[in-house]
C-alpha cells in the first residue's frame, strides 16, 4: 500500500501523514518518507530522523530524504557517464554548468528519485509526505520525463552502434550506466503510479482552488486521486466533493 499526501504548503500534510501512519502501523509495517526538503517529521515525532530509516516505535519507521547530498553524488556520477560522449571543451562547459545545476529543481527532484529507489521495499505501507504542491508538481514532471529523456539518449547510442561497432564497444561502460539509470527511473515511476493520492486542505477559498488544480493535474497524469482530506476544519460543513476524512484542528 502506497499513500501520497499532497497539497499546498502549511495545510498540515506532515501532521496528517503522522496520524495515518500511527493508525496503519498498529497492524502493518509502515514507513513514512519525507520528500519535502524543509523536513518536519523530526519535529512532529520529536526525534532525530534524517537521511536514514529510523524506527519511531514498533512497526513505524521514517526517513527524511536528503536531496542535496544525493544530488552531489548523482552529478558526479553523470559526469563520469557522459565524459566519453562529450568533447573536452563540451565536458568543461558541462562541469561549469553542473555547479549551478546542483541547486536546480531538476537536480533535487532527480536526487529524490534516487533516494526513493534506494529504500528497501520490505514495508507493507509507504506514506509519502510531499513538499508544497508547486514543488510536488515539479517533482512529478521530472519523474515522468526522466525515463523518456534516458530513452532518447540510449537510442542515440543504438544508432551509433549500427554505424560503428568499435565506437559502441568503447562507450559500452557509459551505456550500461545509463541503462541502469533507466531501470531506476522505471521502478520509481511505477512506485508513484501504484500509489493512492490524497490532497490535504483546509477551509480556505485559495487553498480549495489550488487543491482543485492539483486534483486536475494528478488526473491528467492518470494517477490515482483518492479524495480530499479536510484538516483543521473545526466542524464546519463544506460542499466540496470527494472529502474522505475531516480532521479536527490538532495544533
Amino acid at each position: 500500500m502506497k499513500i501520497v499526501f499532497c497539497g499546498k504548503g502549511g495545510v498540515g500534510k506532515s501532521t496528517v501523514s503522522k496520524i495515518y501512519a500511527e493508525k496503519l502501523s498498529k497492524d502493518k509495517k509502515t514507513l513514512i518518507i519525507s520528500i519535502d526538503q524543509d523536513h518536519s517529521l523530526s519535529i512532529i515525532f520529536n526525534q532525530n530522523i534524517g537521511n536514514k530509516i529510523t524506527q519511531i516505535k514498533e512497526n513505524l519507521y521514517a526517513i527524511e530524504i536528503d536531496a542535496k547530498t544525493i544530488a552531489k553524488n548523482y552529478i558526479n556520477d553523470v559526469k563520469k557517464s557522459i565524459s566519453e560522449f562529450l568533447s573536452k571543451k563540451a565536458f568543461e562547459e558541462f562541469e561549469n554548468y553542473s555547479k549551478f545545476l546542483l541547486d536546480s529543481s531538476i537536480a533535487l527532484n532527480t536526487a529524490i528519485i534516487y533516494g526513493i529507489y534506494q529504500i528497501p521495499k520490505n514495508f507493507e505501507v509507504f506514506i509519502i509526505d510531499t513538499p508544497p504542491s508547486y514543488q510536488f508538481i515539479s517533482f512529478l514532471r521530472t519523474l515522468f520525463n526522466l525515463r523518456k529523456n534516458l530513452e532518447i539518449i540510449l537510442k542515440v547510442y543504438e544508432n551509433w552502434k549500427n554505424i560503428s561497432e568499435n565506437w559502441a564497444n568503447k562507450k559500452l561502460k557509459s551505456y550500461e550506466k545509463l541503462k541502469e539509470k533507466e531501470l531506476i527511473a522505471n521502478e520509481v515511476e511505477e512506485f508513484f503510479k501504484s500509489a493512492n493520492y490524497y490532497i490535504v486542505l483546509n477551509p480556505n477559498k485559495l487553498v480549495i482552488n489550488l487543491s482543485l488544480n492539483l486534483k486536475f493535474f494528478l488526473e491528467n497524469l492518470n494517477l490515482n486521486f483518492s479524495g480530499f482530506i479536510m484538516n483543521k476544519y473545526k466542524g464546519k460543513d463544506f460542499n466540496l466533493k470527494n472529502i474522505v476524512d475531516r480532521i479536527d484542528e490538532i495544533i
